[in-house]
């Protein structure tokens, strides 16, 4: 008689327990990567901020928005903005302008920021850890946020403010999670909201993909469960705003 092989229960539980462990590990790696990735955000935004007040306090004025005169008396290279300077605004053809003024200053390190007086691309100004171009900037409309103009353009009469853009190209779930660890996790309130920027030729993130809800629910971002409008999907180019 022939003698039939296969395997005992013990050896199907062993794999099972070996099969377990590599899935557990590999979900365990992925949420170590993605929270990386979330800090990653998180600390170069706060890093920018950082140098950008620290900048204003030694040197009296608004990096991205130098005159002429500021420029010479600060000396070391900074360069003065192309586009109404002194005015307290930066103008997003001065983004990378203000990028030139905190490297140069040893405020910020960054090996391409060198330019000045054109918008940021990904020549001339920082990018996030997905390649998303960060911008800083002069937009916003305090006065009236609403969905579709948070941090996104000058309203006409409305209050401005200065902000340091994230960058496109950031899954929602993870602004989803940066938002909730330094915010109030609401894309259209607070320090950190939602943002439309883009660098000429880039994509511009879509607000209904990243950070839509239903009328009248609680505005949450796009974070992949099903319960969070518009729910299910992780939308894979988002971006936001941190307020300064």
């Amino acid at each position: 008689m022939r003698k039939q092989q296969g395997f005992t229960l013990v050896e199907i539980a062993i794999v099972l327990v070996i099969i377990g462990l590599l899935l557990g590990g590999i979900l365990r790696g992925q949420e170590l990567i993605q929270g990386a990735r979330v800090r990653n955000i998180i600390d170069q935004q706060n890093g920018i901020k950082a140098a950008f007040f620290g900048f204003q306090d030694r040197y009296r004025g608004i990096p991205g928005d130098l005159t002429a005169a500021q420029v010479q008396q600060i000396g070391g290279g900074v360069l003065a903005a192309a586009n109404l300077a002194g005015n307290g605004l930066i103008n997003p053809l001065d983004s990378s302008t203000a990028f030139q003024n905190l490297t140069t200053s040893g405020f910020l390190a960054c090996s391409v920021c060198t330019l000045s007086g054109i918008a940021s691309d990904a020549s001339n100004s920082p990018v996030n850890v997905y390649g998303g171009v960060l911008q800083i900037v002069t937009d916003g409309n305090l006065a009236s946020l609403t969905a579709a103009n948070v941090y996104a353009t000058i309203q006409p009469g409305g209050a401005v403010i200065n902000n340091i853009k994230t960058g496109n190209l950031i899954p929602s779930n993870v602004m989803a999670e940066a938002d909730v660890k330094v915010d109030n996790g609401n894309p259209y309130s607070g320090n950190l909201a939602f943002s439309v920027w883009a660098p000429v030729g880039g994509t511009a993130p879509t607000q209904a993909n990243c950070a839509a809800g239903p009328a009248g629910a609680i505005a949450a971002w796009n974070n992949g469960q099903a319960t969070t409008p518009p729910g299910g999907t992780i939308n894979p180019n988002c971006g936001g705003a941190t307020k300064l």
